[in-house]
């Protein structure tokens, strides 16, 4: 089975690029192995999930092609991996999930627009390989990502592992993080997004590619992915961060009437959705920078509300109590 897998993990997109990412926002579509245990793509804003999948099914290829700027992906699946065998089930979650989802799992929204790659209870080893990136030309090449892991009770068996494997170089292999042998419990990284950056100088000329594997076999253990990119010169802007570090809904519980406090980021929009996820109202901001004060009490009732706030480059969700 590992030679199948590292033959996979090579077999990858031969396309580079020089500035390049993926935040999981523009999607072009997943392909399968086909046959009766498949992965099932319902659409590009809600978490996936593999249907009539049970372990006798074997190892799964997932691939999403590359589109523009944005890098594609391969993913193993394989169960037979020591966390296996029972591999994934119905309504394990995998794939892209919107801010909406991650509130409700993680209680934390994307870092980078609305929307994040999320992978839960495996029950055996993801290898997720991106296309390869020609990093010649640029002067200063640099790499950020961010990641999320659930809070939960995390096995010895688990880990997360992120590497950049380079081909025409002396040094084959950059791990940025690895757990293997640790208790993720014990490592201080759950229920927040980490930034993994690196600085790629020593590998001009050379060919990289993302690596990340993760491994656990309970229901409860959870990974987020987002904000992926190789950039030139600089790291990915954080000014999506900063819209969710920068703005704060007041008073939360509210009957009605709400003040979003901002400092500096120029505001686009508000959309103000139920905890279905069912769109209730969306407020206009022309970029404002001052706070904004909003009066939801025509269009809303009692109970518990999300609002998706955004900026040009970024956007970060707040939950929001009526009374």
């Amino acid at each position: 089975m590992k030679k199948q897998l590292l033959l996979f993990t090579f077999l990858v997109s031969a396309m580079t690029y020089a500035q390049v990412g993926n935040g999981f926002e523009n999607l072009t579509g997943i392909t399968f192995d086909g046959g009766v245990c498949r992965y099932y793509d319902a659409d590009n804003t809600t978490t996936h999930e593999l249907q009539n999948y049970t372990a006798p099914c074997g190892v799964i290829f997932v691939k999403e092609d590359s589109s523009g700027s944005t890098l594609g992906y391969s993913i193993v699946l394989d169960p037979s991996t020591p966390n296996g065998p029972n591999g994934f089930t119905d309504g394990d979650a995998f794939g892209v999930a919107s801010s909406i989802h991650l509130i409700n799992d993680f209680d934390i929204s994307a870092p980078e627009g609305s929307q994040a790659f999320v992978m839960e209870d495996p029950d055996g080893t993801v290898t997720m390989s991106f296309d390869v990136v020609d990093l010649g030309g640029t002067g200063n090449p640099q790499f950020s990502m961010q990641y999320l892991l659930e809070s939960t009770s995390w096995e010895a068996s688990d880990f997360l592992k992120i590497t950049i494997e380079f081909t025409d170089c002396a040094s084959p292999t950059l791990t940025l993080l690895d757990t293997s042998g640790f208790d993720i419990n014990n490592l201080g990284i759950e229920d927040t997004w980490n930034t993994l950056s690196a600085d790629l100088t020593a590998y001009v000329d050379c060919n990289a590619q993302l690596i990340i594997e993760f491994s656990s076999n309970s229901a409860a253990e959870e990974l987020g992915l987002d904000a992926i990119a190789f950039s030139s010169g600089m790291t990915l802007s954080n000014e999506n961060l900063n819209v969710n570090e920068a703005t704060s809904v007041v008073p939360n519980p509210s009957n009605g009437m709400v003040t979003i406090k901002n400092t500096v980021v120029a505001l686009t929009q508000i959309t103000l959705t139920d905890i279905n996820g069912r769109h209730v109202a969306n407020y206009d901001l022309n970029r404002i920078t001052q706070d904004q004060q909003l009066d939801l009490s025509s269009v809303v009732t009692t109970g518990l509300y999300f609002m998706i706030i955004s900026s040009e480059n970024g956007s970060t969700v707040k939950k929001i109590i009526i009374k």
